[in-house]
């Protein structure tokens, strides 16, 4: 009986380690994606899956502060950087959604986790290959609400927050905060066809 008992709550730790742990994390994501993404075609639920393990992946707020300039953040109002932050989780979902064909894998090696910040923060980095040609993707992740979440994904060392974060930097050297959230708007939209 005791005996038992010792091997439930062992097995029980096993899987609250595993809930915490930021590779395990994203190797559950990635295992159900690449499943969809060998599929020849995709229907409409499928998508919206895809969409949806994105969405359950991605520190979006956080993703959308760090892709603007501290003081471009701190000048907007709260009711823009949610505007903003809600825009942006649009766009990057629709548009992601349509280029993941890119990171379709038939394996992939992960690296343990590099925790930082008294474990709130980590760096997992993945190995893919795809018709014997690597990717290298690194997930950066911090704890939300007791889950990882990842806020930047670099790509072959080009980081996604850096990449919006430059492009934004110039769109509002001549348009204002408004216009860019337009400008983000629209691109939702048209990822969305």
């Amino acid at each position: 009986m005791f005996r038992k008992l010792l091997v439930v709550i062992a097995c029980a730790s096993l899987l609250a380690f595993a809930a915490d742990d930021p590779v395990a994390a994203i190797k559950k994501k990635d295992g159900e994606l690449q499943t969809l993404l060998k599929k020849s075609s995709r229907n409409a639920k499928e998508t919206e899956r895809v969409k949806s393990l994105l969405n359950d992946s991605f520190d979006f707020e956080l993703l959308a502060k760090k892709s603007l300039s501290a003081n471009d953040w701190k000048a907007q109002d709260e009711a823009s950087q949610q505007k903003f932050v809600a825009e942006f989780q649009r766009m990057v979902r629709n548009s992601s959604a349509k280029r993941l064909e890119l990171y379709r894998a038939d394996s992939t090696i992960y690296e343990p986790a590099k925790m930082k910040k008294n474990g709130e923060e980590a760096n997992v980095v993945a190995h893919l290959w795809n018709g014997g040609k690597e990717s290298v993707l690194e997930y950066k992740m911090s704890q939300v609400n007791g889950n990882w979440k990842a806020w930047d994904l670099v790509i072959d060392d080009l980081s996604t927050a850096r990449n919006y974060k430059d492009q934004f930097t110039q769109i509002l050297k001549t348009k204002s905060f408004a216009e860019l959230i337009d400008i983000i708007s629209k691109k939702a939209d048209e990822a969305e066809k």
